[in-house]
């Protein structure tokens, strides 16, 4: 390849510069044309190449600033010292540590990906489908990073491109590229034909997507299409697999630096595959995949030769069972379709069912056994299962899931958390098989992994501290097939923070659902499970601390007389309308703020009526605006201490705006308050205030004189504030706090009551304590 015969000489292009020094292109460019003692190129044909060395040298003076600074690397680091280190590789574009499936993904990209995933989307799209904008998205990144010299052709075409004429010109070249680029490669998907059905607005809104796609780094791909899956609510069909999911997977079976064949008969986007080549990377291992979805054929294809693997993909559209396998793997990674029902074709006709013919409603043990068979003798699997499979009460996933367990197929199922997919809150377990002529152990492990997982705004994360945790109990259960006790795996668990129990195959069997669901086996003291003490001894802890916190609240209160006294004067009182006591700015109109601009995903928070709850607003409010959006509408965010009332829709009580909520937005639904600097007049009495029975009822009146209900800023504005000196206001807040702080110490003392209660009635009812 060029490319390669120019490194060997030690010339290098604008792209690959950019890509080892960590920056974007236009960066190299901005270099060359300001500073006069930038290396001069040398020509080859119509391409720039410079001396690896010059380069290397004229970014010895240049520090990177330390907002860009990598992992790992110092303060007082040099884009020289990157370009040498990395060698050709791109930095920003590593991957994680062994097992983390993830690439790093900085803020700039998730920006971008925000950009190209808004209103651009459907302004290059037209009426196409999203995965249409999509694809063109792919194609764009890998062909960015992988092919640095057939980008710059169409870079040229961009540059040269007069307008609207050039539109079709553009988007043919582009599917000529990303045709090529897939024969080369074994996928005979039609890509081209999906970026022809786009009809741009303008030439600069299809070169501004071009662009603000090929900008990002190699990680920003996996973005595009999870933001894809969470904006168009995918089906369990269609939805890409957690990067976090993916490694976990990965990590429990995957042996670095083992030649390993893994297969995943339902390739999805690639993710499974992905994170299973990071441990085979150096091992000469194959990664073969079969899908039914020539659109997630193309995605997974791009997105592993984006990585620098050459997947071999099929397509098993003709019989999605087929009954003769040309290979066997040692390892089977999968997220199947949950619940789905057979396709068409063959099917159950051709399917090979040892241990029970399937439902015909229902794939979900039809995929089980296919995956059984494709392992070749001891070979292993891991499963993406929806947690009813395991106790489902089908007569014939019953006795499959039995005929699974005598056979000594099941090793392991981890409830994972809910929430982990974009497309569904559906809560999945992870089953663990092998392949085997007859049983190699006794029990089954089951563990409880429901509580870990990072919130991020609607859905749960794994990180790799979680992967860490499942993979340090549920890996010695595989490695030790005749290693210790139960009991040693039960300990192991509890040190990471997980719930644990092995279990017998003759105890599961014997059971009449034979579940394979970890929550039949955990808590609850089912299958004699004694009551852990610790845990009611923290039970009591955590309730005689409230009762603490209460003694110290209530001997304060008693204290201070109670903090009130009757029959007090009016003296210093004031009355004043809210306009002149407050700045009102009510939220941007919907033309300006439509629903189509907004996201669930990412970006900057979007306040709405139903965020404005008890006084407060929500954390996790359900509606955001793209990075760049939110730019735009800078006069209309809030700060501390401001007050937001609803401006259209049923009366909330006004909400506080606290310090982690700064910088967020008013929707156009609600109304901003902000004191004046002058007013006499504390932000916290205001909102007191503003809460009382008589100030609702009057917005709520004014606001119902309107065919539907409204409440405009100059109706607002009349409302009259009736407030003493600010020094008294202050008193008046203070007692306030305190009382709140009472009734929440005592809400504290109710909950942690009930837990107690819970916690001693497993005891109690086991026989573990007695009453006294």
């Amino acid at each position: 390849m060029q490319l390669e015969r120019n490194e060997q000489i030690g010339l290098v292009t604008r792209t690959q510069i950019a890509e080892r020094a960590g920056v974007r292109r236009p960066a190299v460019s901005n270099w060359a044309r300001r500073h006069k003692d930038f290396p001069t190129p040398v020509r080859s044909g119509d391409t720039e190449l410079f001396r690896e060395a010059e380069i290397a040298r004229w970014l010895m003076d240049r520090t990177i600033p330390r907002s860009q600074l990598l992992d790992g690397e110092q303060a007082g680091t040099t884009y020289a010292d990157r370009f040498r280190r990395t060698s050709g590789n791109r930095p920003y574009a590593e991957p994680k540590a062994v097992g983390s499936g993830a690439l790093r993904v900085g803020t700039e990209d998730k920006k971008a990906v925000d950009q190209l995933m808004g209103r651009l989307a459907d302004r290059v799209r037209g009426p196409a489908a999203m995965a249409d904008f999509v694809n063109l998205c792919l194609i764009v990144m890998y062909v960015r990073h992988a092919e640095p010299e057939r980008w710059h052709r169409i870079e040229d075409a961009m540059s040269a491109g007069q307008g609207a004429r050039d539109v079709q010109s553009l988007l043919r070249s582009l599917g000529d590229m990303a045709q090529e680029t897939l024969r080369r490669n074994g996928d005979r998907t039609d890509m081209r034909s999906s970026l022809l059905q786009l009809e741009p607005r303008s030439w600069d809104d299809l070169t501004t997507a071009v662009r603000t796609a090929a900008d990002t780094g190699v990680g920003a791909f996996q973005l595009v299409w999870e933001s894809f899956s969470a904006r168009e609510g995918l089906h369990s069909s269609e939805f890409c697999s957690p990067v976090g999911l993916a490694s976990v997977s990965a990590a429990l079976v995957m042996t670095p630096g083992q030649k390993t064949t893994v297969l995943d008969p339902y390739t999805r986007g690639g993710e499974m595959l992905a994170a299973a080549c990071q441990y085979i990377e150096d091992a000469r291992g194959t990664v073969y995949g079969e899908t039914l979805d020539g659109r997630l054929q193309a995605v997974a294809s791009l997105y592993l030769l984006h990585l620098g693997v050459r997947p071999k993909l099929t397509s098993t559209r003709s019989d999605r069972w087929p009954p003769n396998r040309e290979h066997g793997v040692d390892v089977v990674l999968t997220n199947p379709p949950f619940n789905m029902s057979d396709a068409p074709g063959p099917g159950r006709r051709t399917g090979n069912w040892p241990y029970g013919s399937p439902p015909q409603g229902n794939d979900n043990f039809a995929w089980v056994q296919y995956i059984l068979g494709a392992l070749v003798l001891g070979g292993r699997a891991v499963v993406v299962m929806p947690v009813k499979a395991g106790n489902s009460v089908n007569v014939a996933e019953r006795e499959i899931r039995r005929a699974l367990v005598h056979g000594g197929a099941v090793e392991c199922v981890i409830t994972l958390p809910s929430h982990l997919f974009s497309g569904t809150p559906v809560p999945v377990s992870l089953w663990m098989l092998r392949r085997v002529e007859r049983p190699v152990r006794d029990g089954v492990l089951f563990v409880d992994a429901q509580e870990l997982g990072t919130k991020v705004r609607r859905r749960r994360v794994l990180r790799d501290t979680d992967c860490d945790a499942i993979t340090n109990v549920v890996r010695s259960w595989l490695d030790e097939e005749q290693g210790p006790a139960g009991e040693e795996y039960v300990a192991r668990a509890a040190d990471q923070g997980l719930a644990a129990a092995v279990v017998a195959r003759t105890v599961i069997m014997a059971d009449e659902g034979c579940s394979l669901r970890p929550a039949d086996y955990l808590g609850g003291g089912n299958y004699g499970a004694a009551p852990d003490a610790a845990q009611l001894r923290e039970a009591g802890e955590r309730a005689a601390e409230h009762v603490d916190d209460l003694r110290v609240l209530e001997q304060r209160w008693v204290g201070s007389g109670n903090g009130y006294r009757t029959g007090a004067g009016a003296d210093g009182w004031n009355e004043v309308v809210l306009k002149n006591l407050c700045e009102i700015r009510p939220g941007p109109s919907y033309t300006r703020l439509p629903a189509e601009a907004r996201t669930t995903d990412a970006g900057i928070p979007l306040v709405f009526p139903q965020d404005l709850v008890g006084g407060k607003i929500v954390e996790e409010p359900q509606n955001r605006v793209p990075w760049l959006t939110a730019e735009r509408f800078k006069k209309f965010e809030l700060l501390p201490d401001d007050i937001v009332c609803v401006r259209t829709g049923a009366q909330q009580q006004p909400a506080l705006v606290s310090g982690s909520q700064a910088g967020w937005l008013l929707s156009s639904n609600v109304t901003r308050l902000r004191v004046r600097l002058n007013a006499e007049i504390d932000p916290l009495y205001l909102h007191a205030y503003l809460g009382l029975r008589y100030a609702r009822e009057w917005m709520s009146h004014r606001a119902a004189a309107t065919a539907a209900p409204s409440l405009s800023s100059a109706a607002l504005g009349h409302l009259p504030v009736r407030f003493p000196p600010i020094g008294r206001q202050r008193q008046c807040v203070n007692l306030l706090v305190e009382l709140g702080q009472r009734a929440d110490a005592y809400a504290s003392y109710a909950s942690a009551i009930g837990r107690l209660r819970a916690e001693l009635a497993e005891h109690l009812l086991h026989g573990a304590v007695e009453p006294l």
